[in-house]
């Protein structure tokens, strides 16, 4: 994939980085915003900023199809399942890991 483009996140390829994305501006947000990070779990932050990301897909890309608008549901649950999944292992890590 040689540059994200909104079109580009209804891709198994697209999916992976915008998974990618989102876990890290979530952990960039939990950084820069403590207070955030106290109020609100990291897992409901990636979820809502992945249907955030993906309700611009839908936007941008145009839907006039039901096939269209399946590929951009399907999308945004498998990218919001990796993020959470990826925010989830790391704090069970961190848990384990007594950090």
């Amino acid at each position: 994939m040689p540059s994200p483009t909104f079109a580009s996140f209804l891709t198994p390829e697209g999916i992976v980085v915008a998974g990618g994305l989102i876990t890290a501006f979530v952990q960039l947000i939990k950084t820069v915003f403590p207070l955030v990070d106290e109020r609100v779990s990291g897992a409901v932050m990636a979820f809502g900023l992945s249907a955030v990301i993906y309700a611009c897909t839908a936007i941008v890309v145009g839907i006039s199809t039901p096939d269209q608008a399946l590929t951009v549901v399907a999308s945004w649950i498998a990218c919001a399942t990796a993020a959470v999944g990826v925010y989830s292992s790391v704090k069970y890590a961190r848990r384990t890991d007594g950090s």
